[in-house]
């Protein structure tokens, strides 16, 4: 005789809670106050979801305080001060991957963060009568920030704050202008805006072995600590209608003691200032900007600019390991490693309106006029940019360099260093467009784009030399909606447009450890892509494109040849099920679509006369694709695609069929909370 042995085991769920209180005071226009306190059992959980066994607790509290509401009004400040601090702490049930109470272990690390964020402004919102007070009280804004956090995890905790105390002064004078030759000359600034502050941040990091307090964890922690002095400014110009100038400087100064007892601390100490008696650091960085821009008023068919821009950029690196010397001298001073970088562009274009031009010289009848209203505005820009970038450098170069003033030699070396990277680029863009008769109408453009590139082997600069051109490159369009007398009756719209693009790029370099060695790379691209799209009458549409590109690349005497085609045809049109199906609300959407694309590779070595195919492969996929909506909530489809892959160059073929049918049902019972 079997005996069953059946054993009953009681369930028990611990219940979890979970609760959140918003509290919001707001004591009029003088201060507002909010908390925030929020607990998660370890034990809750949603309807179908398991207990996560972490108690999370969080609070918040955020005030702000008015204090110019205690202040004399008269004075016409506005002083915000805000509070905020947030506290959040996790106390799992188990340990971290384990099946041990957290509980019963003595002194575990828990989860634990926390912050603080003290912030301040006091500016002036009302503006002083007299006209000192405009000028040093009105502009004048402080503020300032301190925060502090703590973070604590099973196996690392951190400290951190920092604080920052900024003054600003931000001025937009009136308007002084003089007649000079009748034109009317502004001869003060449109905006100064100047900034300076303090920042300083004091950060350490201690990591442990286990996540059990010890008293043997005495690794010394990670600190980190900065203090810098920032500063900038920035003046505006608009001497005259059309032109526009600015200058914008920085800078950033290092305030920390990094004392004597290593060769780049001692160059740091030595490298000091002072300013009224007061030490000011050492500048790590500055940054030097301009900014010019024309836009002369000639006439309304004819719009001319004119550009020019340089951004300087230095910076010093206080925490290297090796001092750099001057250059040329074995013997010459140390110094702190430097490096800086600058770019200069120049731009000047001009946009041309032919009809507006007609209209001025013939008239607005005139037959010349109306021809050449149908030319579009015509573009011309060219640009050329200035490029190096220095490094190892032993401080800041000369003020003509910051600037970007000088040619080509002046960027690729300065105070006897050469440029580690240097470049200059130019490039020629024009455009336009006509609209001719039957709807078509025509888009061109034209590039082309030259440079000169230098790069730093060992004491010499390697030139590199590159060059491209895009032409011809336009976009013919003709769309046509034919008349319902005739045509029409049948099609409804047309839109046919190709798309023909040829670019030849060249680059030349010298090969390594030659200069007389010239290794060329050139490139031809050619590429058509025709579309075609009709519109019938019964919402039936047929769409049709293709593209055809062809690729040569000469390298090293051999002849790269890619060619690649497409062609896709689609046919997209509704209906609705005969009765015999039953009554159907929705029409049943179909699409075919019909594709063939291939791509063929050969190289033609050097010397050699015929080129070898290395890559030949095809495809031609159809594809069918029918869905319709079911009442009241229901969607439904079927899609079926015929695929072949074709690899010649193998001698491989994969054919595919997929037929893939889909029910789509969207309903709504209600909302678990």
């Amino acid at each position: 005789m079997w005996v069953d042995d059946i054993r009953v085991s009681d369930v028990v769920q611990e219940p979890g809670a979970a609760g959140a209180v918003d509290v919001t005071l707001a004591a009029a226009d003088v201060a507002d106050v909010a908390l925030s306190v929020s607990r998660r059992d370890g034990q809750f959980r949603q309807l179908g979801d398991d207990p996560s066994y972490v108690t999370e607790n969080a609070a918040s509290l955020a005030g702000t305080v008015r204090l110019d509401r205690f202040l004399p009004e008269r004075w016409g400040l506005s002083v915000p001060v805000t509070v905020r601090h947030t506290t959040t702490g996790s106390d799992p049930f188990y340990l971290n991957r384990t099946d041990l109470r957290a509980d019963a272990i003595t002194g575990l690390r828990t989860p634990r963060s926390s912050a603080s964020i003290y912030s301040f402004a006091a500016r002036r919102v009302r503006r002083s009568a007299g006209g000192v007070g405009r000028w040093l009280l009105d502009p004048v804004a402080v503020s300032g920030t301190y925060t502090t956090g703590e973070t604590r995890l099973d196996l690392s905790q951190a400290r951190a704050s920092n604080y920052t105390l900024n003054v600003d002064y931000t001025l937009l004078p009136s308007a002084a202008a003089v007649r000079i030759a009748g034109a009317r000359v502004r001869l003060s600034p449109s905006a100064i805006r100047l900034r300076s502050g303090l920042v300083g941040t004091d950060a350490e990091r201690f990591t442990y072995d286990v996540p059990v307090f010890r008293p043997t964890d005495t690794l010394p922690p990670t600190v980190s600590r900065t203090r810098l002095w920032r500063n900038s400014g920035s003046v505006d110009l608009l001497p005259v209608s059309g032109v526009q100038m600015r200058l914008d400087v920085a800078q950033t100064r290092d305030l920390r003691d990094y004392g004597d007892s290593t060769t780049i601390g001692r160059l740091i100490q030595q490298g000091r200032s002072s300013l009224f008696g007061q030490d000011i650091g050492i500048e790590t960085q500055r940054s030097l900007g301009t900014f010019l821009n024309v836009t002369p008023r000639l006439g309304t068919w004819i719009r001319p600019r004119a550009s020019l821009t340089s951004s300087f950029s230095f910076a010093r690196d206080p925490n290297a390991r090796q001092p750099v010397r001057d250059v040329g001298d074995t013997a010459g001073a140390f110094h702190v490693p430097a490096a800086f970088s600058n770019v200069r562009r120049v731009e000047a274009g001009t946009q041309l309106d032919p009809r507006r031009l007609a209209q001025a010289v013939f008239g607005d009848s005139a037959r010349l006029a109306r021809w050449l209203g149908r030319l579009g505005n015509l573009d011309v820009a060219y640009s050329r940019q200035r490029t190096s970038s220095f490094g190892s450098a032993g401080g800041v170069p000369a003020f003509g360099y910051q600037l970007g003033f000088g040619g080509m030699d002046g960027f690729k070396g300065t105070s006897g260093l050469a440029a580690a990277a240097a470049a200059e680029n130019s490039t020629l863009t024009g455009g336009g467009s006509a609209a001719l008769p039957l709807g078509v109408r025509v888009n061109a453009t034209y590039r082309r784009t030259s440079g000169v590139a230098w790069a730093l082997r060992g004491d010499q600069q390697v030139p590199s030399h590159t060059r491209s051109r895009d032409w011809p490159s336009g976009t013919l369009t003709w769309s046509l909606a034919p008349s319902r007398k005739n045509v029409g009756r049948v099609l409804s719209s047309l839109t046919a447009q190709a798309t023909y693009r040829r670019t030849q790029a060249e680059s030349k370099q010298s090969t390594f450890g030659s200069t007389t060695s010239i290794s060329v790379t050139s490139a031809t691209d050619r590429a058509l892509t025709p579309s075609l799209s009709l519109s019938w009458v019964g919402g039936i549409l047929t769409t049709f494109d293709a593209s055809q590109g062809r690729t040569e690349q000469v390298s090293a005497g051999n002849l790269f040849k890619t060619e690649r085609s497409q062609q896709n045809a689609t046919v997209a049109f509704a209906f609705r099920p005969p009765r015999a199906f039953g009554r159907w609300r929705s029409n049943i959407r179909t699409t075919l679509r019909y594709s063939v694309t291939g791509n063929t590779q050969c190289l033609r070595g050097a010397g050699q006369t015929d080129c070898v195919p290395f890559v030949d492969s095809r495809q031609v996929q159809g594809q069918l694709t029918m869905d319709t909506e079911l009442p009241p909530n229901m969607s439904a489809g079927i899609q079926m695609a015929y695929v072949l892959n074709e690899e010649r160059q193998t001698n491989r073929k994969v054919r595919q069929i997929v037929i893939t049918a889909f029910v789509q049902l969207a309903t709504s019972v209600g909302q678990l909370r």
